[in-house]
């Protein structure tokens, strides 16, 4: 049992019936508001399509051919190629604003004042800029690709700058531990 879509439902009244060896089935029925039907009349509804077009989404949703040639083509060398290096520069982006905001974190754990009359360390100062890097790290948990690329687009000197700050936290931390 689901909300149905077609009305205000608090509480599940849509049951989905799923297909059963070709027989009755992969179909739907709200016991709230009466809508019914199969999976063609559903995505007819929600999307406000007609029939074919209906057909035409759910077959390119499943990337299923409409003419009897499943055979999927597979992507070329190059778009796998290139598909692969963007994947990497989303987890590297993603990775370096993950461990910027750990950093930031422990800047002000770190240089905060502890008396009164302390002066203000500028890595303190720097660590009020972390819901921004939040932030920025959010768009590659929920943001679309687009959002995505444009962010690695217009943001690449922010994240490059980024990496030269990590990678100096981390020799400093080295040097530390070997005094």
């Amino acid at each position: 049992m689901v909300c149905c879509p077609f009305h205000d439902d608090k509480n599940p009244s849509m049951k989905l019936y799923e297909e059963k060896n070709g027989n009755d089935g992969g179909s739907f029925y709200c016991f709230g508001c009466g809508e019914h039907g199969d999976a063609i009349d559903l995505v007819s509804k929600l999307f406000k399509l007609a029939p074919r077009e209906s057909v035409e989404k759910l077959a390119n949703d499943f990337k299923v051919s409409l003419f009897g040639n499943n055979k999927q083509s597979k992507p070329s060398i190059k778009a796998r190629i290139t598909h692969h290096n963007y994947a990497v520069q989303e987890n590297r982006a993603y990775k370096l604003l993950a461990d910027y905001c750990d950093y930031l974190k422990q800047c002000r754990k770190d240089y905060a004042p502890k008396n009164h009359g302390d002066g203000i360390n500028p890595l303190f100062m720097k660590s009020f800029e972390l819901e921004k890097y939040e932030y920025y790290k959010g768009i590659f948990i929920d943001g679309t690709k687009d959002e995505r690329s444009g962010f690695i687009r217009d943001f690449g000197g922010v994240l490059s700058g980024i990496e030269r700050v990590l990678n100096e936290g981390k020799r400093e931390r080295k040097v530390e531990e070997l005094a």
